[in-house]
């Protein structure tokens, strides 16, 4: 369930476009496809953490398809895989949308925008009005 709840937060955060010419970047549903490992975050501009894999030989990651898919895969310390959840996932411009798939009976839906996109980094921003205030959560991602 931690790894859920760490993935639905860093998933979900809000992404202003910022493309970088010199790496041919562009925030575009092919650039976006394929595996991302998650790689750590912060929130409200503190101290960049990173993500604790519970196994180091398969790291956790979420993995966007053509069909509009979008799954986290999570393995534990015995490196079987023990966590999936399976997404939908909607790039329109900057803002990326990931809810709940149809018949699912927990429907949530989650936007970010898009703060950068490389071949080989994503970094995805949040803005959510928490209890104790607004929250602003960085995640990064990178391809391997």
């Amino acid at each position: 369930m931690k790894k859920i709840i760490f993935f639905l937060v860093f998933i979900g955060l809000t992404l202003s476009c910022d493309t970088n010419d010199d790496e041919g970047s562009t925030i575009s549903e092919p650039t976006i496809l394929g595996k991302w490992y998650i790689k750590g975050g912060s929130s409200n501009g503190g101290e960049f953490q990173n993500y604790n894999h519970d196994c180091e030989t398969s790291k956790d990651f979420q993995e966007f398809f053509e069909n509009a898919e979008l799954t986290f895969n999570g393995y534990n310390a015995e490196c079987a895989l023990s966590d999936t959840q399976t997404s939908i996932w909607d790039l329109n411009g900057d803002i990326l949308t990931v809810s709940s798939p149809p018949f699912d009976p927990m429907i949530y839906e989650y936007i970010y925008v898009v703060e950068s996109l490389t071949n080989d980094e994503l970094i995805l921003k949040q803005t959510v009005n928490e209890p104790e205030g607004i929250v602003v959560y960085r995640s990064t991602f990178i391809r391997n």
